[in-house]
């Protein structure tokens, strides 16, 4: 005899474990046997279409409690250029729970990734590197740019003030009007994490820009206990409008330009006084000047700066900067002998136009 008849086998797990050596291997097994089950669980989710340019899929996020299968799609570093993920649209707290899930993957990709960065500076024991990008991005000729240096203090004390709003202000010297537009819950969160280890929320802040003001809407994520932190610019109803680089939303550039931005940084201890800072940025305030300024000013006017105010804090004082972008822009000048203004690509820079507003 047969015996009973057998029960259907449960459905795979999606859960993953918490950082550690096997959860790659655990992610892309469970992934692979479950994304069948994952897809009929999802009605409506759009096949991914294929892209040279490797831009990603905005897909309906799924429901909370599964793991985001759009995980194991994130393209991996090319040897020329990484991928950036674009402006998406959050809604709720499952499509800012998945997006910062894919954030956090490319940050940790981006703070290890080795081939083909190019070292363009180091001073003050900050080593700064470049890299051209793919994706939503890659029309943009803007590099991504990575700085690596020592901070004098402990891994806690150093995260802990880059997460406060001083430290916000530290980080971004150009930020006014800094507003929160939404609070999220971060569905997807690792296991084990409570409220009281991460952040998620969608904030909004604008640039003194000669002309119009640039205004930047991103998700924010704090994850305290892999002493992360990232600023990914997105869309969101409340805010209405998006960048150039996206389709998904009108242009709406009546009071602001939308501009793009992308921070994530990572502290590691060295020892009770010292710990590791690396920094990835890019960034694009969507004027009409070419690529190779933007890519000087992000490379050589924004990243040592950063750690040198964070220095001083550290040391115990007070540093509050509000700086000028103008001023900044045109300390290239000193900072690169033998540049030269960019008369042809820049005659329709706003900062060449006339009644400027900053």
């Amino acid at each position: 005899p047969a015996g009973p008849p057998l029960s259907p086998p449960p459905p795979p797990s999606l859960t993953f474990p918490g950082p550690g050596p096997a959860r790659g291997m655990m992610r892309t097994l469970a992934l692979l046997g479950a994304l069948a089950s994952a897809s009929a669980l999802l009605p409506g989710r759009a096949p991914r279409a294929a892209s040279g340019a490797g831009r990603l899929h905005s897909a309906t996020a799924p429901p909370p409690g599964l793991v985001n299968p759009d995980l194991e799609f994130l393209p991996l570093s090319r040897p020329e250029s990484e991928h950036l993920i674009g402006e998406e649209m959050v809604t709720d707290d499952a499509s800012a729970s998945f997006l910062a899930d894919r954030c956090i993957t490319e940050a940790e990709r981006l703070f290890t990734s080795t081939e083909g960065w190019q070292q363009v500076l180091e001073e003050d024991g900050v080593v700064v590197e470049t890299k051209k990008v793919h994706g939503p991005y890659d029309a943009s000729g803007v590099d991504v740019v990575r700085g690596v240096g020592i901070i004098d203090a402990s891994m806690e004390k150093f995260y802990e003030f880059q997460i406060s709003r001083e430290g916000f202000q530290s980080i971004d010297e150009y930020l006014v009007n800094h507003r929160l537009v939404a609070q999220k819950e971060w569905k997807s969160r690792p296991e084990g994490y409570s409220e009281d280890d991460y952040d998620l929320m969608v904030n909004r802040v604008e640039w003194k820009y000669p002309f119009k003001r640039r205004e930047f809407v991103a998700l924010d994520i704090v994850d305290r206990p892999r002493k992360i932190l990232i600023s990914k610019s997105c869309l969101h109803p409340d805010r209405p409008g998006g960048s150039r680089y996206q389709s998904e939303v009108p242009l709406d550039e009546k009071e602001f330009v939308r501009a793009v931005q992308y921070y994530a940084s990572k502290v590691e201890p060295i020892d009770e006084n010292h710990c590791k800072l690396t920094m990835v940025t890019w960034g694009e305030m969507c004027d009409s000047y070419s690529a190779w300024w933007v890519n000087q000013f992000n490379a050589h006017v924004f990243i040592t700066p950063k750690f040198r105010r964070f220095k001083r804090v550290m040391e115990g004082e007070y540093v509050y900067e509000e700086s000028n972008i103008m001023d900044n822009a045109w300390s290239l000048i000193k900072l690169i002998p033998g540049i030269k203004p960019d008369l042809f690509g820049s005659k329709g820079s706003d900062f060449t136009k006339m009644n400027k507003r900053v």
